[in-house]
């Protein structure tokens, strides 16, 4: 389940946050954005540490 999305101008494309099953967490998984299916990458919070 997603529960936001937007673009993320400090890494250049787009990052949403959802709720996976941490089994499925393990398989290659997709998102439909409008009718099309994107690749994901599933990773730890926060998305980014400033250096």
């Amino acid at each position: 389940v997603v529960t936001s999305g937007a673009p993320s101008p400090t890494l250049g494309r787009p990052i949403a946050m959802a709720y996976v099953d941490g089994a499925v967490a393990e398989t290659d998984l997709a998102v439909d954005v409008r009718g099309r299916l994107e690749p994901v990458d599933v990773v730890d919070l926060p998305f980014y540490k400033r250096p």
